[in-house]
């Protein structure tokens, strides 16, 4: 049996590069004292070898340059990217994110504070040494209310993942809920008993933000199980008082139910309604989100990238489908 292939050191990374250990140290750390021409020279010897630093080894001797005890917990990062005013803490869907992904990360032995995007906007430089300092070996980018960029950030130092469908770019691992299977649970349910006449109302600009998964699947569940003169016309308010515009919609089309994200929103509307993205499950049935589910695996995929040294942009992108449940009875939350 082949004995396991030994890791290279940074001795071997010293030797093909032509300088001491201790250069290529602070040359992998992109350390302004050694020349750039120094550090692509080491980080090309590095990456032939496939020679990488442990985030473990990392974090210790940050912390001994920096004079203080190493605890033996990884430093990750929470990136909340809603706006200063928002207060996120005080909704259920984003605090349950965060609070998912804070306590699996805590099950590994990594912590997980939050650090607010737009406290560092007009400075990045701040961000990017408040993360070295840290010794922040992974980020996971926090969902957002639209869609949005992040520059400047040294990704190439962390593991990197996003939530959700709003950053655009950089193009990061993401974890997010299956929309497309919410749709479907909530129509199944109306099949079942007995409603044909089935309507969509949906904010467009929720239905932006998930990629118009929504709406794929409740079209696809019309064409499967609905007869043509069945098949409602989807409904979009264009402001947030949907009652008052649907009126004629709903006389013209008269749903048996109405399929609606936010249920609270359409009461007083005249007809029965079904939410289909609970946060919080407040109705007697309806699609509940598993929002700490998605941060639970956001988690997950980001130990899984530190651990094994994976830093950086992805080249290959992957998407984790998180399922979210049907739910008969009221839950507290």
């Amino acid at each position: 049996m082949a004995e396991p292939k030994k890791s290279p050191t940074m001795l071997e990374v010293g030797r093909m590069a032509g300088c001491h250990p201790s250069t290529v140290s602070l040359a992998l750390r992109g350390d302004a004292r050694i020349p750039l021409k120094t550090q692509a020279r080491v980080k090309a010897a590095a990456a032939r070898l496939g020679y990488r630093v442990h985030p473990m080894i990392s974090a210790w001797v940050s912390a001994r340059r920096a004079g203080r005890p190493y605890q033996n917990r990884l430093a990750a990062v929470f990136l909340n990217c809603l706006p200063a005013d928002y207060n996120w803490r005080s909704d259920h869907h984003f605090r349950s994110i965060y609070e998912g992904a804070r306590e699996q990360a805590e099950c590994y032995g990594f912590s997980l504070d939050v650090l607010q995007w737009s406290d560092y906007a007009r400075d990045v430089s701040r961000l990017n040494k408040i993360l070295l300092t840290r010794s922040v070996q992974g980020i996971i980018v926090g969902p957002k209310l639209d869609h949005h960029d992040l520059i400047g950030i040294d990704w190439n130092r962390f593991a990197l993942v996003s939530v959700g469908y709003a950053l655009r770019e950089p193009a990061l691992h993401r974890v997010t809920e299956d929309h497309h299977l919410g749709m479907k649970l909530a129509f199944d349910f109306c099949l079942r008993n007995g409603r044909r006449r089935i309507g969509l109302a949906l904010v467009r600009h929720h239905n932006a933000m998930r990629r118009e998964r929504w709406i794929s699947a409740f079209l696809h569940e019309q064409f499967q199980n609905l007869r043509v003169g069945d098949r409602l016309p989807i409904y979009e308010p264009k402001t947030d008082a949907p009652i008052s515009e649907a009126a004629s919609w709903i006389r013209k089309n008269k749903p048996d139910i109405l399929l609606v994200d936010d249920p609270p929103a359409w009461r007083g509307a005249g007809v029965e309604t079904l939410g289909f993205a609970l946060a919080v499950v407040r109705e007697s049935a309806g699609v509940r989100e598993n929002n700490q589910g998605v941060g639970r695996h956001a988690a997950d995929l980001l130990v899984s990238l530190m651990l094994r040294n994976e830093r950086g942009i992805p080249a290959m992108r992957q998407t984790v489908m998180v399922e979210p449940s049907f739910t008969h009875t009221r839950q507290s939350g």
